[in-house]
């Protein structure tokens, strides 16, 4: 590693990038801050569905530790408070996927009234996995920089130097944004039209919205094209048979929660007889309808979309909406 180059008035480096950029580094990194700004851990507690106060007095009383090796296997990162929680936090960068991790450290939490077992991974990972005691989770790193970008940490020099390390050296911010895939099959369009949820095979990774491309061959009303955009609320992979109400709640906050919940239930529960096969649900909220369909383009352009949509196509929101505009000029003129 450079530490300063010539020409340079002083090292572009912060404290947190001689850690070196791998999960490692990103663990301890992440849980200094969490040792050092109370306002840090909390926020990450309250994130993880732990209530417990923001004081002093808890503040000392919970411990944070790194690398604890058990007969399991080595833990990246554990807090605890005794007699309220134990959290295990297992850490992944780059592609890997947490595997054996899953079931591995079940037998490490101590007998504390709620236990959480955390997977921050760099490409979300939202296999499910369901225990009677303990809380499994799963996280992708961008959550955990998103929670300090914001005005409560924006003059906290420590948390600033943290982000920085965090989206340099591990591209935090390369999140897909809007998921683009052909719908044609009539019973995937009624379960995106009727139950706000888009069904595939098992996939990873976490976009922020969903655009269905409407193929010659679904005869959809508006035509060939897309016609809507829908926020993804929360992505699960699992058996049809495993959804449960429960599962969907943490996805909203809206009003209407009860009824989204039953219409998402509703679109997996449509799979049922394949008992013994996964597939990734994405749940929506209501689209939004566009007043014109965007079509494919023909330049075979890098940031749209062009003949057969490959698994796991994403654009950028400047480009779609760049098409949005261009589509309505060109409407405007004629």
């Amino acid at each position: 590693m450079k530490i300063k180059q010539t020409g340079l008035g002083r090292t572009p480096l912060n404290t947190f990038d001689l850690l070196g950029a791998d999960e490692v580094g990103l663990s301890k990194a992440f849980s200094y801050i969490l040792g050092r700004e109370p306002k840090a851990l909390y926020r990450f507690l309250h994130h993880i569905g732990i209530s417990t106060k923001n004081t002093f007095s808890n503040f000392k009383a919970i411990s944070i530790e790194i690398e604890q090796r058990r007969v399991e296997g080595r833990t990246d990162i554990e807090i605890r408070q005794k007699g309220k929680f134990h959290v295990i936090i297992e850490s992944k960068v780059q592609n890997n996927k947490v595997q054996s991790q899953r079931t591995q450290y079940l037998k490490c939490f101590h007998a504390e009234p709620q236990k959480i077992l955390c997977f921050i991974t760099q490409r979300n990972d939202f296999k499910k996995q369901i225990d009677d005691t303990i809380e499994i989770l799963n996280m992708g790193w961008i959550d955990i920089a998103n929670l300090f970008d914001n005005k409560q940490f924006q003059n906290n020099l420590i948390i600033k130097d943290f982000f920085s390390f965090a989206m340099k050296g591990f591209k935090m911010r390369e999140q897909k944004e809007i998921l683009i895939q052909d719908l044609s099959k009539t019973k995937e369009i009624e379960r995106f039209r009727k139950f706000c949820v888009y069904r595939r095979d098992v996939t990873f990774g976490s976009p922020l919205y969903f655009a269905p491309y409407f193929t010659r061959n679904a005869k959809q009303t508006k035509g060939e094209g897309i016609s809507y955009l829908s926020k993804i609320l929360g992505i699960l992979t699992l058996l049809p048979k495993e959804i449960e109400s429960d599962d969907l709640k943490i996805f909203t906050d809206t009003t209407d929660k009860d009824d989204l919940v039953k219409k998402w239930t509703k679109g997996v529960k449509e799979d049922s007889s394949e008992k013994d096969k996964k597939f990734t649900y994405f749940f929506l909220g209501e689209p939004v309808e566009l007043n014109t369909p965007l079509l494919k383009d023909g330049t075979n352009s890098k940031k749209w979309i062009a003949g057969r949509i490959p698994k796991n196509r994403c654009v950028t929101f400047s480009e779609f909406t760049r098409r949005l505009i261009e589509k309505k000029l060109t409407n405007c003129s004629t």
